[in-house]
């Protein structure tokens, strides 16, 4: 994270998604996660055109480079369309990988290539939800300080309930720290903003009927899992 940083990946417009976006959440908000928040994955998205038109023309990012500088050996892997680059995969460890994500468009989910981030990206259902109202936050290690964007917190926490369904099989174990994530961040902010929740919650329900069906499938998963955070309750009462 902090040599794509230095690559200026983050200044580009870069967005930090996945587990270690909801570790940076608790430096953002103030709160300690407890140890089942961690996995090996990093996960980065980015906005695509929209954020890409608000950035000056001459900004280059080596991304690739970026990868390469860090000597761990990661190879880009291939993807049904032929291209690589969306995925990165160390063969010292199997577990570790880097995913480059984007925003589904019109052409369906073949893998977009970013002209400045020099980087292939692949489409994800549903991002452009997670890459509304971008907040700043940083990343800490022992002995230094990333600043990431990330999504709204909220937002990140209704994104995993809307992807929650649409895990199956393999993904089982991913599916249940989507859950314990989203119920964190709903119970943090139910206590100290709700009202933000209440507002991407709108905007959700108004993107039409498949995006409402799945996130509620979601939240009565949600709700059988954390009955006493009585989130349907609170969300169907909005």
């Amino acid at each position: 994270i902090r040599r794509l940083a230095e690559y200026g990946f983050f200044g580009a417009g870069g967005v930090l998604v996945g587990t270690h976006a909801f570790l940076a959440y608790g430096n953002m908000l103030g709160v300690r996660w407890g140890d089942a928040s961690r996995t090996q994955d990093i996960d980065f998205a980015h906005a695509g055109k929209n954020l890409s038109l608000a950035l000056p023309s001459n900004i280059e990012v080596q991304t690739h480079d970026a990868i390469e500088s860090l000597q761990m050996g990661l190879l880009p892997v291939s993807g049904l369309s032929g291209k690589s680059g969306a995925t990165y995969l160390s063969p010292r460890d199997p577990a570790f990988r880097l995913d480059f994500l984007t925003t589904l468009r019109r052409g369906g989910a073949v893998p977009y290539e970013h002209p400045q981030l020099h980087v292939i990206l692949q489409p994800l259902k549903f991002m452009e939800f997670s890459l509304v109202q971008v907040q700043q936050a940083v990343v800490f290690n022992s002995g230094d300080a990333v600043l990431v964007n990330v999504p709204h917190p909220a937002r990140y926490a209704l994104h995993k309930l809307l992807v929650y369904g649409e895990r199956e099989g393999t993904f089982a174990a991913k599916s249940g720290k989507d859950l314990m994530q989203a119920a964190s961040l709903l119970a943090l902010f139910r206590e100290r903003r709700k009202w933000e929740v209440e507002q991407a919650w709108a905007d959700l329900l108004g993107r039409g009927r498949g995006w409402s069906s799945r996130v509620k499938r979601g939240i009565s998963a949600l709700d059988r899992q954390y009955p006493e955070l009585e989130i349907k309750t609170w969300l169907r009462s909005y």
